[in-house]
């Protein structure tokens, strides 16, 4: 079934039902009853108030069968929950341009099995690499996951090893590179 998640979006920008009302060229009450599902939310509602809200139209729906899950508390310094509703953990992908890694042995901070996913990048955009940790494709064609540093020339990298051992790459061109964005790690078996 698919839910709602107009309510979570508005609260967790600060606004009211008015003003997603008036920015959607509606009122209060059915922006309120289009969040509760008192109103069919049809995909002329979701285009409009997802411009209201400056949202992706799909980040408005749910498919709690589709990786979507309850977040029903907050732990703090203690370790002691609070138990309230704090919107939803959406499951999916934080990735324009996704590229997934996982580990066959434990490297730094990753464990054997984790699994990252990464998001490549332009060439205009490699300050966002700068101090991440990347997969990068060198000129060689060689695939590394490594921590990117600015190299001393524009469109130039310094390659970093992730643990102790291996060598730092001063200053090499890259044809790809896709700072990692989300780490997939099972607490169980």
């Amino acid at each position: 079934m698919i839910q709602s998640r107009i309510r979570e979006i508005r609260r967790a920008k600060g606004l009211t039902l008015q003003q997603v009302g008036e920015r959607a060229g509606t009122t209060a009450q059915t922006i309120g009853r289009l969040e509760t599902g008192m109103r069919t939310l049809s995909i002329k509602w979701v285009q409009r108030i997802a411009k209201a809200l400056d949202a992706d139209p799909s980040a408005l729906l749910s498919l709690p069968e589709g990786g979507d899950v309850s977040i029903s508390g907050s732990v703090d310094g203690n370790g002691d929950i609070k138990e309230k509703q704090q919107g939803m953990l959406t499951l999916r992908l934080s990735a324009t341009h996704p590229i997934a890694i996982q580990f066959e042995n434990n490297l730094g901070q990753y464990q054997q099995g984790d699994k990252i996913v990464c998001d490549e990048i332009t060439d205009k955009d490699l300050s966002l690499a700068h101090g991440r940790d990347c997969l990068v494709r060198t000129l060689d064609g060689k695939l590394h996951f490594t921590k990117v540093l600015q190299g001393k020339k524009a469109g130039e990298v310094t390659l970093v090893p992730i643990s102790s051992s291996g060598s730092v790459t001063e200053n090499c061109g890259v044809e790809m590179i896709a700072p990692a964005v989300t780490l997939i790690r099972n607490l169980g078996n």
